[in-house]
């Protein structure tokens, strides 16, 4: 990873991804990007239980750099630097996407761009009170990427979707999470704590049983109710099969006899 991208293997079952590029709001340049994509793809090779993303300093993250879009565009030479940017983009959040580990993300300050679809991935994600969420593709005169126009629609519908793009309303933490696009709002100096609160709760629960969560949640949008019912079954059986499933149920009936 470079200095501006981390993964951190906290144990064998968590890793931390981290933005580190706060002097420029954790702004994207392709080296960023290509570091996005190596981590991912760490992570599939490797893949932990959970992992969460953080971003460091004031702001979670503005999108592309716009002072090497500006450079590109001198050079001649931007349709070959979107094409190499979002490819790397790309494989990044197609990986994440694809991970079984369940994902927290903790968001502070300005988050814009395409760096959302580095939140959107996440099964949960908690918002500092200081958030501004805005999609400024509009203001550009760019497209939506980072998977950012196929999230969207799913977390909230297609009109609040286009307005968020077309019209580039900022959203407040409040309204974030009003509009189904945070589960929590917490204190700007909670935020971390916030997150590393929802990893130990999620170790807690059994490897099998949370892999399922995960997978049988990401499936229900294409699946039919058939195929859906057989899923849930065939999951549930391989829980029953875990040594932790009769763990709990002895310990549940021992608590009520």
């Amino acid at each position: 990873m470079t200095e501006t991208i981390r993964l951190e293997r906290t144990s064998a079952d968590h890793a931390r991804l981290v933005l580190a590029r706060p002097e420029r709001k954790n702004a994207m340049r392709i080296q960023e990007l290509k570091a996005l994509a190596r981590a991912a793809e760490s992570l599939l090779q490797h893949p932990p239980r959970v992992l969460s993303i953080e971003a460091e300093g004031p702001a979670f993250g503005v999108g592309g750099d716009i002072a090497s879009f500006g450079e590109a565009l001198d050079r001649g030479e931007m349709e070959a630097w979107l094409r190499e940017a979002i490819g790397h983009f790309n494989v990044a959040i197609s990986a994440l996407r694809a991970l079984d580990a369940a994902i927290v993300v903790g968001v502070q300050g300005p988050a814009a761009g395409g760096t959302l679809g580095l939140i959107w991935v996440a099964d949960h994600v908690i918002a500092a009170e200081n958030l501004t969420l805005n999609l400024a593709y509009a203001r550009l005169g760019g497209s939506p990427d980072g998977g950012t126009s196929w999230f969207l629609p799913r977390l909230v519908n297609p009109l609040r979707a286009f307005e968020l793009f077309t019209l580039t309303p900022t959203l407040n933490a409040r309204q974030a999470l009003d509009w189904g696009l945070a589960n929590q709002v917490v204190p700007v100096n909670t935020l971390h704590a916030a997150v590393d609160t929802v990893v130990a709760k999620w170790l807690a629960v059994p490897p099998q049983s949370l892999r399922n969560f995960k997978q049988l949640l990401r499936a229900s949008t294409s699946h039919t109710l058939h195929a859906h019912l057989q899923q849930e079954m065939e999951g549930f059986v391989l829980a029953g099969q875990q040594p932790e499933f009769a763990e709990k149920v002895k310990a549940f009936l021992g608590s009520t006899s």
